[in-house]
């Protein structure tokens, strides 16, 4: 089997990426290892920019629920900041549908999708990736390509295959409940939890899907994730007394930020495989739609002129916003994650509902630090970490 260009994942990034390249004129295949999409454990939150992003409309069908802002609790939940208006609209998605309405455009684009395709290993020639062993129902076959599109995830086979440092991925061990029977307040807000004695070095998250249902999650480092989670839903009878699980998911989101090369000869890597989440957040489904789109498009042009020095432009093209927003995101976690309890307690009594964004999002970083470095003690903790 011989294609253009092959994409090896069949998530937000790899969709994207074999749609833009299909849309040119090009044979594309996507593997997917799994039987099915959309099988790993996701909060499904996405801002509502993300459809314009995908370039789809946000068909109703795809939506479980409308977010109109979000609660973040420091250690003590009393003094919570509510984050709402403008621009802080949301959905929680059905991460399944939409991947499903994104394979749609990829197929309806030219690309071939070949699920319970595992790639075992990358064959080169000088340098030049030129094939992939897989395996597909019990049978192993070699699929060649001019360029290959690493879209498979944490613990990517392409960039462990390609030689891609990525040593300098650092990843959260998450665990998440799919609960019913919930009684969440405010069911349009989600509601993000942070402290040591919650959630050490990261974060619990309740993101309700409709009247009854939420996704309720973890990410800790140093520490065993269920224990905690556990602990959170016992603390919070109001939400959970009469809860159920009906599904338990999880594994590691990469935290450490983007990787230093993200474009190898004629491979390229993009979202969770190239670290492209934002770090303090979590959030990679946005970040992974613009990396696909613009890695799409990168290996389109280097097959149309048959240069792949063209896909250069793919790493200049994503730093410009998202590789930017990322580095200010890792920066601002690396400058909370060792504060007490009682130092969020206290950032949480001076920040308001745009600082947090803006720190969460890698924004206007600038600004907050301003703001902050005018209290004597988160100036010290703080601030001056972010200069």
């Amino acid at each position: 089997m011989d294609y253009d260009a092959v994409v090896v994942g069949a998530g937000p990034a790899g969709l994207m990426a074999a749609r833009k390249i299909a849309k040119r004129g090009f044979t594309v295949a996507v593997l997917e290892r799994e039987k099915d999409l959309g099988l790993r454990a996701c909060a499904e939150a996405v801002s509502s920019s993300a459809f314009q992003t995908a370039e789809m409309s946000p068909s109703p069908a795809l939506i479980s629920n409308n977010i109109e802002g979000a609660f973040v609790f420091p250690p003590n939940e009393g003094n919570g900041v509510k984050i709402a208006g403008g621009s802080y609209k949301g959905y929680i998605l059905n991460k399944q549908l939409f991947l499903y309405a994104l394979a749609k455009e990829a197929v309806a684009a030219g690309s071939d999708i070949l699920m319970k395709c595992e790639v075992k290993s990358v064959k080169a020639s000088n340098g030049t990736a030129t094939s992939l062993i897989c395996e597909r129902k019990g049978d192993l076959r070699e699929i060649t390509f001019k360029f290959l599109v690493g879209a498979d995830g944490v613990g990517s086979v392409i960039a462990r295959g390609c030689g891609f440092p990525i040593e300098d991925s650092e990843l959260i061990p998450t665990i998440q409940y799919v609960m019913i029977n919930c009684t969440i307040p405010e069911k349009n807000m989600i509601r993000i939890y942070m402290g040591n004695e919650v959630a050490p070095l990261g974060y619990v998250w309740v993101f309700a899907k409709n009247d009854f249902m939420a996704n309720v999650g973890i990410g800790v480092r140093g520490k065993p994730a269920k224990v905690y989670l556990d602990r959170f839903i016992e603390s919070h009878p109001d939400f959970f007394k009469n809860a159920k699980v009906i599904k338990e998911g999880g594994g590691g989101v990469p935290v450490g930020g983007q990787i230093r090369s993200i474009v190898k000869g004629n491979v390229v890597l993009c979202g969770d495989s190239a670290g492209q989440v934002i770090p303090i957040t979590g959030g990679g489904i946005r970040t992974s739609l613009a990396a696909g789109s613009m890695a799409g498009e990168a290996v389109a042009e280097a097959l149309e002129t048959g240069d792949p020095s063209r896909l250069g432009a793919y790493p200049q093209r994503y730093s410009e916003y998202w590789g930017s927003r990322i580095e200010k995101s890792l920066k601002v976690l690396k400058a909370i994650e060792n504060l007490t309890d009682e130092d969020l307690n206290l950032l949480g009594s001076i920040v308001s509902g745009d600082d947090i964004v803006d720190l969460a999002n890698g924004l206007d970083v600038a600004r907050v630090v301003a703001k902050l470095m005018r209290h004597p003690v988160l100036a010290m903790r703080i601030a001056k970490k972010l200069l």
